[in-house]
């Protein structure tokens, strides 16, 4: 399981690019910070006015007064100290040394009061001549001014605030792009039974709902989640300033709170990996009832879909509540634990203030009895405290949920191909002599832990050889291997034991690009872009000129329909290709094909599932191409028209060839190929 510590730490490099526009984000969240606790600051002065002292200016002269009058009681316990240090006799008894050493800790205390309420003097008198000048004196006049002060700092408040998160979402939304064409970039590098093991529901999956929650995550984290601890931070300095003793009381209860959230946090992360699995089966049900859509309605079935897809519902929602309980309670728990911590601080504080004493039995926790208007402050701060913390058992639980996010989407960058790239690949040549097949075993990969999509062995010890220029029907049974072998070629997948050669290289030790650069193939179902006619044919070679697809299409017969369009080539051929028949379909993937020019051209049942007009069409079109070319026609029937051109026939058998040979010699020796020549007869 991959750590937090490096699944953050692999998501900095997404974030480097962008650091200057993150850096922007987190200055205003420090100044929004800032301007928070100042906001809740200005309460001070607005509850002096309505004090006891009645204006800001009656309470700083009484602030001034009342700590030059401590300055002077604090000289005069100097004095009194100074004499009682100079009464004491020297004898170098420990006792006197021990009462010595009192009067010095006395001493020194009582100069740090002084120090302090110097400053206090100073600060106030700085605040009466460069501000309270400047101020109003009509109360009401000045209470306007400071309600207006409040108000000026909490726009700039919100306007830091609106550009930390909006710069934050900016980041989040780009990393989330560049994780998604990373992660498009890695499935496409990925072989078809690797994909297949993934399964298009689990990878659609990771590209919308994990994506989009991490997205929503990351913008939190830049934002809020960076905003809301530093406000925190700002208000307990403001805290601190005006009782350490009460706030370090206060902090006590941190740890705790850090650990119930931690225990919370936890739990999340296993409801989240659940609910990402049932994301991925609901795709799954929705995918499987609309790709077989015309099954599910001939066969009457939408009740037995929909039934199953409210299965799936209810579970993915029993998977969501988990996470919102989970949730939930950390918020309840957090709650009841912050209201503990406020009673912990408000009550002495209460005490102090209302019995004017600064200790609560024996424990000093003022310096000077607190004030009314200083503990109406210290509350609008502990406030400003407690709001973050009680937010951040929430944004802990979104940054462990984007947490195991990230984990799922770096798990596919991860994801290893089931074939090897070779690192120190050799340079493949244009196919000249042979396509050999040597000892090849076989066998398809299973997802982990599931047995039930064992297959066994599909190719056993197969050896074939194919000289150039040769146009080899491979035929067999369903499940004698035939769409297995051809798969070799292109290096869909690779075989466990045996090797696949090109003119004596094996195929493992070339490029990938020089070998498939050399390949075309006819899928037996073939799916089209939503495109044009013209730029599907254009797929097999994207350099291509109009007068060369033109030419391809007229080749494969495609002009034949095409034509008879309104847009002729440029007609679209709608999603997978649906605006056209089966048979036009197969047409314009063998216009591909021809367009590629491939050394090496492969057609998997081409003329299967089509109508006989196209059959006799392709067969036409292929007579006319594979001449001088070497081609592979995997089919389990052959007709007439595909005897005209084929050069050698390969009969297949529970993974090996059985026979090769022409149609006559195959008839009079190979009891395999006679059952497969004869079925199609007698079914006639």
């Amino acid at each position: 399981m991959r750590s937090v510590v490096q699944t953050w730490g692999r998501l900095l490099s997404f974030v480097y690019p962008y650091w200057r526009r993150l850096a922007w984000s987190l200055l205003f969240g420090v100044l929004a910070a800032a301007l928070w606790s100042a906001e809740l600051a200005l309460s001070f002065p607005l509850t002096v006015m309505f004090g006891e002292h009645k204006s800001l200016g009656n309470y700083v002269r009484h602030e001034i007064e009342d700590a030059s009058t401590r300055i002077s009681q604090h000289a005069a316990n100097l004095k009194t100290l100074d004499d009682n240090l100079n009464a004491l006799p020297e004898d170098g008894s420990r006792s006197r040394m021990k009462e010595r050493l009192q009067i010095w800790n006395e001493i020194r205390r009582e100069q740090n009061w002084q120090k302090s309420q110097s400053f206090r003097v100073w600060l106030y008198s700085s605040f009466e001549a460069n501000v309270l000048s400047k101020l109003p004196t009509d109360p009401f006049q000045l209470f306007t001014v400071m309600f207006g002060l409040v108000l000026a700092v909490a726009l700039l408040n919100g306007l830091c605030s609106f550009f930390q998160d909006y710069l934050a979402g900016s980041v989040a939304e780009l990393i989330v792009i560049d994780l998604r064409q990373a992660m498009f970039r890695k499935t496409l590098k990925l072989d078809p039974q690797t994909i297949a093991l993934n399964g298009t529901p689990k990878l659609m999956t990771d590209f919308t709902y994990t994506l989009q929650g991490l997205s929503y995550g990351l913008g939190e984290l830049g934002g809020r989640i960076v905003r809301e601890p530093l406000k925190a931070i700002a208000c307990l300095a403001g805290m601190f300033y005006i009782n350490w003793q009460l706030t370090i009381l206060l902090l006590v209860f941190l740890p705790i709170a850090g650990w119930m959230i931690h225990l919370f946090g936890q739990r999340l992360r296993r409801a989240t990996r659940r609910m990402i699995d049932g994301v991925g089966r609901l795709f799954k049900s929705l995918e499987e009832t609309f790709i077989n859509i015309r099954a599910v309605i001939v066969f009457g079935q939408s009740g037995f879909h929909r039934r199953m897809f409210h299965r799936r519902n209810r579970e993915y929602f029993m998977q969501v509540m988990r996470l919102h309980r989970v949730d939930a309670a950390s918020g309840a728990a957090v709650e009841i634990l912050t209201v503990f911590a406020v009673l912990a601080v408000l009550m002495p504080a209460a005490f102090l203030a209302l019995r004017q004493v600064t200790s609560i039995w024996g424990i000093r926790l003022a310096t000077l009895p607190p004030k009314m208007e200083e503990l109406a402050t210290f509350y609008a701060l502990l406030a400003g405290v407690i709001d973050p913390v009680r937010k951040f058992s929430k944004f802990y639980n979104i940054i462990r949920q984007s947490g195991t996010l990230a984990e799922q989407v770096l798990k596919r960058l991860d994801q290893e191909s089931l074939v090897a790239v070779n690192e120190s690949p050799q340079w493949l040549p244009p196919l000249e002599r042979s396509v050999e097949f040597r000892d090849v075993h076989f066998s398809y990969a299973r997802a982990d832990g599931d047995k039930t999509l064992e297959r066994g062995r599909v190719l056993n010890g197969l050896s074939l050889k194919i000289e150039v220029g040769e146009t080899v029907a491979v035929v067999g049974s369903n499940g004698s291997g035939k769409s297995t072998l051809v798969g070799l070629l292109p290096r869909f997948q690779d075989p466990d034991e045996g090797t696949v050669l090109f003119d004596d290289l094996d195929i493992r030790q070339a490029r990938l690009h020089d070998l498939r650069d050399q390949i075309a193939i006819v899928p037996q179902e073939v799916l089209l872009f939503d495109d044009t006619i013209a730029e599907n044919i254009r797929y097999g070679n994207p350099s291509a000129t109009d007068q060369e697809v033109r030419e391809a299409a007229r080749r494969a017969h495609v002009l034949d329909f095409a034509d008879q369009k309104p847009l002729g080539l440029k007609t679209p051929v709608g999603e997978g290709g649906r605006q056209l028949s089966g048979g036009q379909r197969q047409r314009v993937a063998l216009a591909r094909a021809i367009l590629r020019d491939p050394r090496l051209l492969i057609l998997d049942e081409p003329t299967s599932a089509i109508d006989a007009e196209s059959e006799v069409l392709i067969h036409s079109a292929l007579k006319e191409f594979v001449h001088s070319r070497t081609a592979v026609i995997i089919t389990h029937t052959l007709s007439p028209a595909l005897l005209e051109y084929v050069s050698r026939i390969v009969v297949l058998d529970h993974g090996r060839v059985v026979a090769t040979g022409t149609h006559s010699e195959l008839q009079a020796a190979c009891p395999v190929y006679q059952q497969l020549w004869d079925a199609p007869a007698a079914a006639a």
